[in-house]
């Protein structure tokens, strides 16, 4: 997809192992709290069709979604069992009408509704934004252009911070100190990174599993079971990366280790039991160090002050 990427266009984002997945672009102004903050820097926040999931990505790694490829994929698998989650999502995305009506329903699932009418007020969410506008620079265009006087006393201390700044540069004129700083910002916004992008991987792998497997009123499709042993040999496949890409930070936050955890205890599931067992062995250590987290934490509130109240 080109560089002219704009809020509204119907796309297909590809995560991990899973299928290229229809998905819709969203302005960054309205996303929820935990999922900006999740943001990269030339990405796009994509919402994907029958999935709660948000996702950023790069924009040449998103295909636009034609309303006739939708139609096609539609007429071709409209009827495969083994692919129904990805033909409602298709069929979502040919029902797709506007933007503000995904949003607002969106929303309301989210149960944050009231937040977006704070956010938007009387405006009608139109499709075409900058996909890259974040909330600060949004917030900044609905502010009021201010007078001659303002922007003569901002440029005098536009002016005047400039030099200060000049003025502590010149203290290191080696550079030896700031370029330690920038490589040491560089690293430490690249970890990060790449910890959002690991965490986000985690939570869809527990969520398919947990859809899949455990949150349902009847035995899993033959489809769903494949696709669950797929998702767990690709989990133990990556146990030995280095670093390792299921760390304890991962683990943590999307409490995979926990869902496995179920699924050896479920007896209806024994043909998953060895491979789960497999890899909770490989995060014994990490367990380990979860739980006595969440000793101390339990122990903490106990002794809080607060507690007795």
């Amino acid at each position: 997809m080109t560089k002219e990427l704009k809020t509204g266009e119907l796309v297909l984002c590809k995560v991990g192992s899973f299928p290229p997945w229809p998905a819709v672009v969203v302005p960054q102004r309205l996303l929820r709290k935990d999922v900006y903050r999740k943001r990269r820097p030339n990405c796009a926040a994509v919402c994907f069709f029958n999935d709660p999931t948000y996702y950023w990505e790069q924009p040449q790694r998103l295909n636009k979604l034609e309303p006739s490829a939708i139609e096609e994929f539609l007429t071709g698998n409209s009827k495969a069992k083994n692919q129904k989650e990805l033909v409602e999502a298709y069929r979502q995305a040919r029902d797709f009408t506007n933007l503000h009506d995904f949003l607002v329903n969106r929303a309301k699932e989210e149960k944050r509704l009231e937040e977006l009418k704070r956010e938007i007020g009387d405006e009608e969410i139109v499709a075409g934004e900058d996909p890259f506008m974040s909330k600060t620079e949004s917030k900044k265009q609905k502010q009021p252009s201010p007078s001659p006087s303002e922007k003569r006393k901002r440029t005098r201390d536009d002016i005047k911070n400039k030099h200060e700044t000049i003025d502590i540069d010149s203290d290191y004129d080696n550079g030896t100190l700031q370029e330690q700083k920038r490589t040491r910002t560089e690293n430490e916004r690249k970890n990060k990174l790449d910890l959002d992008r690991r965490i986000e991987i985690c939570m869809l792998f527990r969520r398919r599993l947990q859809k899949n497997l455990i949150q349902r009123d009847s035995s899993p499709t033959d489809e769903e079971i494949s696709e669950s042993h797929k998702m767990l040999h690709k989990i133990h496949a990556n146990l030995d990366n280095k670093p390792p890409f299921f760390d304890l930070d991962a683990l943590r936050q999307s409490k995979l280790h926990k869902l496995l955890k179920v699924i050896v205890n479920d007896s209806d599931l024994d043909e998953f039991h060895p491979i789960c067992k497999s890899i909770l062995l490989k995060w014994t250590d990490y367990i380990s160090q979860l739980k006595a987290e969440k000793t101390k934490n339990e122990q903490s509130r106990t002794s809080s002050p607060a507690s007795g109240i």
